[in-house]
Order: C-alpha cells, then sequence, then structure tokens
C-alpha cells in the first residue's frame, strides 16, 4: 500500500515555538519506518511544504496519516478533508499528543479513525486490516469515528518500554533536515530516550498521556540512535529524560564507550539536579550544554498551586549547581491570571540576578485539555479555539485587561531576547551567518507583532 504521513504546520493564530523552532516530526518517523518494509512510505512536512494537492495527485496513497498537536488541530482537519476530496476511498488516520487526550476534537467526517495512545503497534495493525479488507474493530486503542460519534475499541494497555519500536527512518525527512533549526541552533536533532512522567503536576498532559508512568526505550537503541544521527545538536525529546538518575549514568557510559561526540538539550525536575549533581557535570563533560527546568515561580505560594512538589530554594540550588556545570538553563516561569505588572518585574529581576538561565519562556496559565487542570477551569475559559492553546495566549480571565498582559508579555520577551543574545554570545559571525537566521529573525519580528494584536483573538464564547 502507498501510505503519506504528513506533518501538519501549526495553526495561523499560534504564537510561541512556531516562531523560533522548527524540528523533524520523529513520531512520523518511527511510524514510518514501522511499516516501511512491507509499504511504500511517504512523509511530508508541511512546515516547509505547502502543495498537499500536488503530493496527491503525484503519489496518490491509500492511507493518509497525520500527527494531530493541539495548535495542529485545524490544520490536521483540514489535510485530510483535502485528501477524502481527492479520493473519498483514501483511508485517514490521525494520532498524538492532542488526538490521543482529546479524541473529539477530531470527530469530523473526513476523519475515519484516531489512535489513541503510542501508535505504532495499532497503525500496524490498521495497515494491515486497511490492505486486506478487514474490519478494524479488533485493533485495540481506536477511536472511529462513525456518523459524527465516537465509536471506541478497547484500550490497549500502556507499553512497558519502547523496544517494540523500531529505529526512526529520517530518510523520510532527507529533503528538509538542513531546515530544522531551534532558535540559534542549526542542523538539529531529535531523539527520545523515554516517555512519560511519574510526577503529579496538574497543569501537565504528558503524565496524562501516560497515566503518570515512565516508559524507557532501551540504552543500547538510544546509543544506535545517536551513532545513526548526522546532526550534532541533539535535543532528547523526552518528557523527563533525568527521571530515573541511574538510567542516564549507564547511558553516559555508553557514549562514552563508543566515542560519540554530540552537544545536548534535555529536560529535568530542578530536584533530580539537586539530588544528583556529580551527573549532571558527568553529563556536562559529555556535551550537554542546556537544561530546560520548570521552574514556574519566583515564589513558593505560586509553585504550590501546580502541585510541583519543589520549593524556590530547590530551583536557587539547582541553579547555582547547574552553573558550576557550565550548563545553562531554559527555564520556564507561568504566568498567572491574576499577575501585575509587579510580577512580571519580579520574574525579570530574577532571571537578571541568575547568569546561567540562559533562555527563558513566559508562559501564560493554559489549561490543557485533558489534564485535571482543565476539566477545573473549564468552565472559565475564554475560547476552546485550539490554535490559542499554544502556552503563548492568555485563554482564561486576567486580572489586568487583557491588552495589557499581552503588551507586558512583549516588552519582557522582548528583553528576555536581549538577555539571551548577550548569555549566550549570539552575535558571532559562525552563527549569525547560518542559513536558518533569517528565518529565526523574521520569525521573531513576526511573533512580536502578533503580540500587539493578540487580545482581539480570545473572546469568551456566547
Amino acid at each position: 500500500m502507498k501510505i503519506l504521513l504528513v506533518n501538519p504546520a501549526p495553526g495561523e493564530l499560534a504564537m510561541g515555538l512556531r516562531d523560533i523552532a522548527r524540528v523533524e516530526p520523529l513520531g512520523l518517523e518511527i511510524i514510518g519506518a514501522s511499516v516501511s518494509d512491507d509499504h511504500e512510505v511517504l512523509l511530508i512536512d508541511m512546515q516547509f511544504d505547502e502543495n498537499l494537492h500536488q503530493v496527491l495527485r503525484d503519489f496518490r496513497p491509500d492511507i493518509v496519516g497525520v500527527t494531530g498537536g493541539i495548535v495542529q488541530t485545524y490544520t490536521a482537519r483540514r489535510i485530510v478533508e483535502c485528501a477524502k476530496a481527492f479520493d473519498p476511498s483514501i483511508h485517514t488516520v490521525i494520532g498524538g499528543h492532542h488526538a490521543s487526550l482529546w479524541p473529539i476534537d477530531f470527530c469530523v467526517p473526513a476523519v475515519d479513525v484516531i489512535v489513541i495512545g503510542e501508535g505504532t503497534g495499532p497503525f500496524r495493525e490498521l495497515v494491515a486490516a486497511f490492505e486486506n479488507g478487514q474490519s478494524i474493530d479488533h485493533v485495540c486503542g481506536l477511536a472511529i469515528v462513525e456518523q459524527g460519534e465516537l465509536r471506541y475499541t478497547p484500550p490497549r494497555p500502556q507499553p512497558r518500554s519502547l523496544e517494540h519500536q523500531p529505529l526512526p527512518d529520517r530518510s523520510l525527512t532527507a529533503k528538509y533536515r538542513d531546515r530544522y533549526f531551534y532558535m540559534h541552533e542549526s542542523p538539529v536533532g531529535l531523539v527520545q530516550t523515554s516517555m512519560g512522567c511519574t510526577f503529579p503536576c496538574t497543569f501537565c498532559s504528558c503524565r496524562v498521556f501516560t497515566e503518570r508512568r515512565f516508559v524507557p526505550a532501551s540504552l543500547e537503541r538510544i546509543v544506535d540512535d545517536l551513532e545513526r544521527l548526522d546532526e550534532e545538536f541533539v535535543i532528547f525529546c523526552d518528557d523527563h529524560s533525568f527521571l530515573v538518575p541511574e538510567r542516564m549514568s549507564q547511558l553516559a557510559d555508553l557514549i562514552e564507550e563508543r566515542g560519540i561526540k554530540k552537544r545536548y538539550f534535555a529536560y529535568s525536575r530542578v530536584d533530580v539536579v539537586t539530588a544528583h549533581p556529580e551527573l549532571f557535570q558527568r553529563w556536562a563533560d559529555l556535551g550537554l550544554e542546556v537544561v530546560m527546568a520548570g521552574l514556574e515561580a519566583v515564589e513558593d505560594a505560586h509553585l504550590g498551586t501546580f502541585n510541583k512538589r519543589t520549593e524556590l530554594s530547590t530551583n536557587e540550588e539547582a541553579l547555582e549547581l547547574l552553573a558550576k556545570c557550565g550548563v545553562g538553563v531554559s527555564a520556564g516561569f507561568v504566568i498567572m491570571p491574576d499577575f501585575g505588572v509587579e510580577d512580571f518585574e519580579r520574574i525579570d529581576a530574577y532571571i537578571e540576578a541568575h547568569p546561567n538561565i540562559v533562555m527563558t519562556e513566559l508562559t501564560p496559565f493554559t489549561p490543557l485539555p485533558g489534564t485535571p487542570l482543565y476539566a477545573e477551569v473549564r468552565d472559565d475559559l475564554l475560547t476552546e479555539n485550539r490554535e490559542l492553546f499554544d502556552l503563548f495566549h492568555f485563554v482564561v480571565p486576567t486580572r489586568l485587561p487583557q491588552e495589557e498582559m499581552y503588551r507586558l508579555l512583549k516588552h519582557y520577551y522582548s528583553r528576555i531576547a536581549w538577555r539571551t543574545i548577550r548569555r549566550m554570545r549570539l552575535l558571532r559571525p559562525k552563527i549569525i551567518f547560518q542559513r536558518h537566521i533569517p528565518t529565526l529573525l523574521g520569525g521573531l519580528a513576526r511573533g512580536m507583532h502578533r503580540l500587539d494584536g493578540a487580545h482581539t483573538s480570545v473572546r469568551r464564547p456566547n
């Protein structure tokens, strides 16, 4: 069979990450690898390619599989609508993070089936059923769209490991690879060492996706993937790379044994840093350059709001330890609905006082569908437009007028941008003359401009 896999672009209203990063669709590369031995697979990344009609005419797929993140909700739906309009016999499948947590958003006539949860096994079984003209009712972990409603097959047990997954087939994205970037880094590659997190943070959708389980890949599989990866800069795209410190120590052993030389960006909780400073020093020696850490707040009272189970003193200790290791921090802070000017200023002063915070995210309080937080505040939402759940829009009422909140966000992001340029020494010729920098600068300029009118996008539903 001919299988077309599509990575949708974010929706037009979405801001934030789309302006500073375009990275490979790793999930689709893994899905593609799982069926490519027996079928013809083509992947189109619509972050770059827009001519879907031409691809449909030239390739004539039997199956169109689309990934569905929250800010891709409407673009994903338009892709399957386009496929069905071209040929109603095409089987349309949607999977991914948001599709798994909130499948009702994809209950539209052009969608045949939604894969719930990790999709490698279900997709292989779906392809086999489609090829043989069989019913798909025996495939566990599906939501089947029938007459405007969802009919669920029996749930698929959460995998205990990622060993059933093949290594990603990066030949599927070969023509895009030199265009993938993350801020000033390009080219960039993604590697998955695990999936899931066991902590109970109420705002986090990742732990809901895996039912608060940690699902690891084998260490051998990880180093095999690292060895095959051409890119020097690697993002570990895990929910929490260092959740099991012993594994990361063993992974470091294997990387050293094989002589792999890369530079790394990884996610970690601050309490893991404080409990295992020697591990982070070892990883710094291996090439770890930046740790993304959700500091969330500069006051203990706000930290308690999210059931984060950390304290401000833990944040402080982790920042100090990572500074000693020479590792920068990409720090995330939540902008609460009751914030005023003084709260923005406190966060900005905190960042200024900690030189190893090299990147910063100011994230408006966003209850993501499927999380406990969403259930708690859903009646207060100003919008259900999924493109606005981009961690950049204010989707709940705020104490200050929305226009003022976006003005403050723009002002302090401007300060953050210049601080990042200074702290990471980004004006060096080896950086500013990279091919992707005009795209990055254009994205930043568009993002700042869109903040001026962002308050008009969000309206309380009638």
